[in-house]
């Protein structure tokens, strides 16, 4: 998570809220910590205006520079980079062990925050051995490529002689009702409305990247990104579903949301942002125990991830889900200006938020397998759900208010 531009504004903690006692109340340095001060307040009641907090607000000499926008490039060359090590690639991995399992996440996230990976900072070797073993995992799981370089949709970051390159993964599972929502296309039919489900597409993003240079990055954010693939194992295991869920490892995300914004304006072609009705975003979910709490923002009162998501927290008393709010500093932003609705689930970490102690070690892995399998079944209700979510977007934008 991007840290001068992250603040996190938020009106409530519906169902299971956390625990006021474990809430730390002093808001830390925003140059070195998430503000666990502005999450919800487990208190208060939902505020349909969900007003901005207006401090602290972003850094404006953070903003990403202009002339270091992501422009589509080569992918670099594989044999630069670290030996991704994990796993031998197998056929198939849909049906390898419980999707969900604490151990299979604690693993993933050891290697993705491997001192041999070095954070993964973008255009660095380690980069590219973090986005081979991403790719190698959608391969198994049996995702459809998405990018445009196989999973791989590539961009450069930086200018002149500091110019590299990095890349969005992105892989998908084509909805049971997509079929009928391209024929219905092609025939001159309004996909959305004709098709009702099928020409819907539900994004799961995490970010791939972090800071390098010793900042190893296991909560921030390959906790996110092990827990994305145990829920595209889930989805598979479970059947093809009725919508298209696509799934995106972004790059450039500590530089400024670069990976997803460029995803947002150069969508791919099988994947066109118009008809994604929903992101869920996982960043930072490693990290429960600080807080004693998973705060699910973006659910704002109207919109239809809001209403799963608390029946969601009903469910799973054990694991305390706050409700409510907006946060920024992270990639379902560029999702939000598109007017995209979102789920941005995100655990505070104050003492090692883009610190060296960031490491796998004090990954909270029990609590972010569960976190890791309600956003997986969100993600499954949401793609399943009756409701015209692609008419919920057109009229209620990501905020609840209407588009932006």
């Amino acid at each position: 998570m991007r840290s001068a531009a992250l603040t996190v504004l938020v009106a409530c903690a519906a169902q299971a809220a956390p625990n006021p006692a474990t809430v730390p109340a002093a808001a830390p340095n925003p140059a070195t910590a998430s503000n666990p001060a502005a999450a919800p307040n487990p208190a208060a009641a939902p505020n349909p205006a969900a007003a901005p907090n207006p401090a602290p607000a972003p850094n404006p000499a953070a903003a990403p520079n202009p002339a270091a926008a992501p422009n589509p490039a080569a992918a670099p060359n594989p044999a630069t980079a670290p030996n991704p090590a994990g796993p031998p690639a197998a056929d198939s991995c849909v049906d390898d062990g419980a999707p969900y399992d604490v151990t299979a996440l604690r693993v993933r996230v050891a290697h993705l925050a491997s001192v041999e990976l070095d954070g993964r900072a973008s255009g660095s070797p380690g980069d590219v051995a973090a986005r081979a073993y991403i790719a190698e995992r959608f391969r198994c799981l049996g995702l459809v490529p998405g990018g445009d370089h196989g999973y791989e949709q590539t961009f450069s970051i930086g200018r002149g002689a500091d110019r590299r390159t990095t890349a969005n993964l992105i892989g998908y599972l084509a909805g049971a009702d997509s079929s009928d929502a391209d024929a219905d296309a092609a025939h001159g039919h309004d996909a959305a409305h004709d098709a009702g489900r099928g020409g819907d597409i539900i994004v799961v993003g995490a970010h791939h990247d972090h800071l390098g240079d010793g900042h190893l990055g296991a909560n921030d954010d390959a906790s996110g990104v092990a827990a994305l693939l145990a829920i595209a194992q889930a989805v598979h295991q479970h059947g093809t579903p009725h919508r298209t869920i696509a799934f995106v490892a972004f790059g450039g995300e500590e530089l400024g949301e670069l990976g997803s914004t460029y995803y947002a304006a150069h969508p791919p072609a099988a994947l066109p942002l118009d008809r994604v009705v929903y992101d869920v975003n996982l960043d930072m979910v490693g990290s429960y125990r600080a807080a004693g709490a998973v705060y699910a923002m973006g659910t704002f009162p109207g919109l239809a991830g809001t209403e799963l998501t608390r029946a969601l927290a009903g469910e799973h008393r054990a694991l305390k889900i706050a409700t409510g709010g907006r946060g920024e500093g992270s990639d379902h932003e560029a999702f939000c200006t598109a007017g995209v609705p979102y789920v941005f689930f995100w655990t505070p970490d104050k003492r090692c938020y883009h610190a060296r102690c960031d490491t796998a070690d004090r990954l909270d892995a029990d609590h972010a397998a569960a976190i890791a399998e309600v956003a997986g079944a969100l993600v499954e209700r949401l793609a399943a759900s009756p409701r015209d979510l692609a008419g919920l977007r057109a009229r209620l934008g990501c905020s609840g208010r209407g588009p932006r």
